[in-house]
């Protein structure tokens, strides 16, 4: 019996010592130098007392006793020289002796596994990835890591991360997950040489996202990597980029046009942006709202934003685009130590933001009694909190005293949103779960993903015979965010109408609709296309504007010469005609027609937003 006790327990440690090998890297080294220094304390004491009781002469054993010691850690024992010592005449002292040489010799045979076997299983893991498509990652972190580990997912793409840094700390970690890491300025810098180990020519689709926590070193590898692929003679129809940035100054530098080499698509986000994207996506401020039954508000959209920095602002405008309803009155009441100095940029450059909604500005912290008095005011009428002072733990104490207030004012049906770059989180209350979506996933940053509704909106305007994809490659930046902002919109529309999703998915939807519902959700699409464009700096374009341009249009015309007939957009003004109110439009339209000749229908043209959601419901369905 005693016999298969000890063969069970040899069976349990060894297998111990086998799943450690398993844990991440960071793990595995902790517990190894933890074992490491157990082994040497107790091989010290085993060794010092036992060579004490045998020879009586101190200075000999301690000249002795660190020979042994490191004798452990290479396979040896010395137990024949200590055999004579009180301890190793007991049983306990026998299974102390080899406990602790188990240690060494494990801790010393893992680090040499760890480091012998890091760079075996590197080199395999980079020639498993010669095959297939190909995902580049720049930049390692957090948000690189996460993003790799769901590109894995894709069994047909090989996922390289890509290091600057020859002594990558987190090199062991990649490679566990089962990605392929290349390392050092060379690679950093596209050089050809180092390119040329990933079989570039080889791959049908390579995709890249440059994720470095510098946005400078981002920009200068994409455009090390377009220099190096354009001498290589990649075909730009075979590659994608992705990073962080301001899409209407590196798309151009970045993308391929007639007139230069780049990159196939070039997605540019802006991290704060997407991030008050991905808020909308957690918590619509549509499911705020009730409907009556000719898809009109019943109440007004009434929010507090906490912090106007730059997340803070791109909470404020997301919240403006997506917070419009017919029937409904929006307003804003922003809280900050530091409104005044924050907001300039903001309405400086959307000027008309204040003349068109209410938003109010208060130097007030978000931990404040005013705060706090205010809210306990508008406690009736606040639908939405979104907290994002740019500092992930003062977001966390504001949202929770602010829960516990509600909870104990008896209204925890106001939404609180803590938003920072990377994130967003919500807890609908206390003590339920928290729902999260982090901006630097596969899902939000792939614009084959994120942007397939707005891809197919864009459709709609382009009556050219090209793929919905080219159309979308080849539109301008501020014509993809407009339709980014529609998709956005859509589920609010569908809600509105008190439609399911099924029955939105309808080809008769525009029957079942009726022609007074259809109308009232055009107007609703029409006061999300104002909110978007007076978020983008844009006004209304005067009468005198207008008629200038109408005759500019005719003049040119005339004579011969250019003549854009989109005479009611000017956007180097930034100035639209469209921007009125929806029961203006028809006017509109037919003072533009008896200029230009056109059969335009700027009303129809919301409409249309909303009879193309059945196509792009069916479409999501269709693609999971």
């Amino acid at each position: 019996m005693t016999a298969l006790w000890v063969i069970v327990l040899s069976i349990i440690i060894f297998t111990a010592l086998v799943i450690n090998m398993a844990f991440k890297p960071s793990y595995s080294a902790k517990l190894t130098a933890y074992l490491m220094v157990i082994a040497v304390l107790g091989g010290s004491i085993i060794y010092g007392k036992g060579y004490t009781d045998v020879t009586g002469n101190a200075f000999l054993s301690l000249v002795r006793t660190p020979f042994s010691v490191i004798g452990m850690f290479l396979g040896k024992n010395d137990m024949s020289a200590i055999s004579g010592s009180v301890w190793m005449q007991t049983g306990l002292g026998v299974f102390c002796f080899w406990l602790f040489h188990l240690m060494a010799f494990y801790s010393i045979a893992s680090a040499a596994m760890v480091t012998v076997g890091s760079a075996g299983l590197r080199k395999l893991r980079l020639f498993l990835a010669l095959n297939g498509d190909l995902t580049i990652i720049y930049g390692v972190n957090d948000n690189s890591i996460r993003v790799g580990r769901e590109c894995l997912a894709n069994e047909n793409s090989a996922v390289v991360m890509i290091s600057e840094n020859d002594a990558e700390p987190r090199a062991q970690e990649i490679i566990n997950m089962g990605m392929a890491i290349i390392t050092g300025k060379g690679i950093a810098q596209s050089s050809e040489r180092e390119l040329r180990k990933l079989k570039i020519g080889s791959r049908n689709k390579i995709e890249i996202f440059a994720l470095d926590q510098n946005p400078q070193k981002n920009l200068f590898y994409a455009l090390k990597l377009k220099d190096a692929f354009e001498e290589m003679k990649v075909s730009p129809a075979r590659t994608s980029l992705t990073l962080a940035g301001t899409e209407e100054i590196i798309a151009s530098m970045l993308q391929v046009s007639k007139d230069q080499y780049g990159f196939g698509y070039v997605n540019v986000f802006e991290p704060s942006e997407l991030m008050a994207r991905a808020m909308i996506r957690l918590c619509p401020p549509w499911e705020c709202i009730s409907f009556d039954e000719k898809g009109r508000a019943l109440q007004d959209f009434d929010c507090i934003v906490i912090g106007l920095g730059e997340c803070g602002q791109a909470v404020l405008r997301h919240l403006i685009m997506n917070g419009q309803f017919v029937g409904s009155r929006f307003h804003a009441a922003v809280f900050s130590p530091m409104s005044g100095q924050e907001a300039g940029y903001l309405f400086a450059e959307c000027r008309e933001l204040v003349n068109q909604y209410e938003i109010e500005l208060h130097n007030d912290d978000g931990r404040s009694k005013e705060f706090y008095d205010y809210l306990e005011s508008r406690l009736g009428t606040v639908k939405y909190i979104a907290v994002c002072t740019g500092n992930d733990e003062m977001n966390t104490e504001i949202a929770d005293h602010l829960m516990l207030y509600l909870k104990r004012m008896n209204a925890e049906n106001i939404c609180v949103l803590k938003c920072v770059k990377e994130h967003v989180s919500y807890q609908k209350a206390i003590g339920s779960g928290i729902l999260n979506q982090n901006v630097y996933s596969y899902d939000m940053l792939s614009a084959v993903m994120e942007d397939r509704n707005a891809i197919l909106i864009n459709s709609v305007y382009d009556d050219s015979d090209r793929s919905d994809w080219d159309k979308w490659v080849a539109c301008d930046s501020f014509s993809k965010m407009s339709s980014r902002a529609s998709a956005e919109f859509l589920p609010a529309i569908v809600r509105a109408s008190g439609s399911s999703r099924e029955e939105a998915m309808n080809d008769d939807w525009e029957r079942l609709l009726g022609e007074e519902k259809l109308d009232v959700l055009g107007e609703m699409e029409h006061l999300r296309w104002c909110a978007f464009h007076f978020c983008n700096g844009y006004r209304a374009m005067t009468d005198e504007e207008f008629d200038k341009r109408a005759e500019e249009y005719i003049t040119n015309l005339s004579e011969g010469r250019p003549a854009n007939p989109r005479i009611g957009k000017d956007t180097d003004e930034r100035s639209h005609a469209c921007l009125i109110p929806y029961s203006q439009l028809d006017r509109l339209s037919e003072k533009e027609k008896s200029v230009t000749g056109r059969n335009v229908n700027y009303k129809q043209s919301d409409i249309n937003n909303v009879l193309i959601i059945p196509r792009i419901l069916r479409q999501e369905q269709a693609e999971g």
